[in-house]
């Protein structure tokens, strides 16, 4: 099968069939480190929720940087999972996995999503049952713990970056110079790339958009190392070295 998925242009079936299975509530926040919220999807073009800020709101601030991640879906699909109760009644039950990926040259991942201070094991039967739902729909099944698996500083990073996914009205005008500066350095610090406008642009305009540039995944920087104005950059993605985030555990 195709899985060039950055060719699809129209996601509306997607959209309905994967709409958010369930809303996500406020209980628990007071005893756990997880209060709910939402985030702006630039690749969805809507509000996402999540549940837990270190589970599920790292986890798509990953999916917004991705490049290769062109559609995710939160509680996309609902699973059904039956239980022998004490008085061995067959109860069935639903369960509601975190996210549906898709995400260009591979099958979509249907993530569960874990959020605590320490690595969390699935529910065997549980996990069973989600891998074997996804396997049916020709879907991968990935448990994922985004808080204890990503580094400290690339965390730090993420958040530095996604508040740079969003472009102002003046990036277009001065990207294709921006690229033509780095294309003929290779390799520039961001203080020296932006100086290089004056004093033709305020250099402080200059570092936002280099700063979306590598959100975005045009430019490269050493994500194991805090981005800030002393970063080198050159054209390249950080994604490249974070990629093993998407494998199956």
């Amino acid at each position: 099968m195709d899985y060039n998925w950055s060719t699809k242009k129209d996601w509306s079936k997607e959209d309905k069939l994967y709409s958010r299975k369930r809303n996500v509530t406020n209980k628990g926040s007071r005893e756990f480190e997880h209060l709910i919220g939402s985030i702006y999807s630039y690749k969805m073009n809507r509000g996402v929720q999540y549940e837990s800020f270190w589970g599920e709101c790292l986890f798509y601030y990953l999916l917004e940087l991705d490049r290769l991640t062109i559609r995710y879906y939160e509680q996309p699909v609902n699973v059904s999972k039956k239980r022998l109760t004490k008085e061995y009644i067959l109860k069935e039950e639903v369960h509601v996995p975190d996210a549906l990926t898709f995400r260009d040259g591979s099958r979509p991942i249907l993530f569960q999503i874990k959020g605590g201070n320490s690595k969390v094991e699935q529910d065997p039967f549980l996990y069973t049952i989600c891998e074997n739902y996804a396997r049916e729909q020709g879907w991968e099944y990935s448990l994922v713990n985004p808080k204890v698996t990503i580094p400290e500083i690339i965390k730090e990073n993420i958040l530095w970056l996604v508040n740079y996914l969003r472009p102002r009205e003046y990036f277009s005008d001065l990207i294709p110079e921006v690229k033509r500066r780095v294309e003929y350095l290779h390799k520039v610090e961001v203080i020296r790339l932006a100086k290089s406008f004056e004093p033709k642009v305020d250099y402080r305009h200059v570092l936002p958009l280099i700063f979306h540039l590598i959100a975005t995944g045009i430019l490269i920087t050493n994500i194991n190392r805090k981005i800030d104005h002393t970063s080198e950059v050159s054209f390249g993605t950080i994604f490249d070295d974070i990629n093993l985030l998407f494998e199956k555990e």
